[in-house]
């Protein structure tokens, strides 16, 4: 019984030197991340995930390495959210680039495709459409889809193997076939 009791007390401990931890750094941990990225919302953001990370692993918090652990964290985030951005900008400018040369014919052509990947969906067993749907038309990520359907990760990266093979088995023989 007193092994519960301590056990509470560290861990009350613990979220009250997390808590004064946030009051203290918050603002220095933002602009830290300022220094990176010029945009505050982006930095707020990221500073928040970075503390909500380590609330989630209030278990192993230590107040003394703390600090450190949280400079390295947000900016390993700033990092990564930075390449994100460089990343989508260059996809951004191919995409654009592509959608110049394209004439009346290749939208129709690229309709046509987005249509028949619909139709193809609709005819997949339930839990495959879904998964795909929740995948691809709405951009979930393969952990909230897992979350929102029961299934593990894995389940999930195997529902929209299948989905993506049925749809490419269907072009390669439209294809051959001389077809879209």
């Amino acid at each position: 019984m007193s092994d519960l009791k301590s056990e509470k007390q560290s861990i009350d401990l613990r979220r009250k030197e997390y808590e004064n931890f946030f009051k203290e750094n918050y603002a220095r941990l933002y602009y830290y991340a300022l220094h990176f990225i010029p945009d505050s919302e982006v930095c707020k953001d990221i500073v928040g995930d970075s503390f909500y990370y380590l609330w989630e692993r209030i278990d192993a918090f230590r107040a003394e390495t703390a600090l450190s652990y949280m400079y390295t964290h947000i900016h390993h985030l700033c990092i990564d959210h930075i390449r994100r951005a460089k990343m989508k900008e260059a996809n951004a400018d191919a995409y654009l680039a592509m959608l110049q040369k394209w004439d009346t014919r290749d939208w129709e052509e690229s309709e046509e495709r987005i249509g028949l990947i619909m139709q193809l969906i609709e005819k997949m067993p339930a839990s495959t459409r879904l998964v795909m749907e929740q995948c691809y038309i709405y951009k979930k990520k393969y952990r909230q889809v897992a979350q929102m359907t029961g299934l593990s990760e894995s389940g999930v990266r195997k529902h929209v193997m299948k989905g993506l093979n049925a749809i490419r088995s269907y072009f390669s023989v439209k294809y051959k076939k001389g077809g879209v």
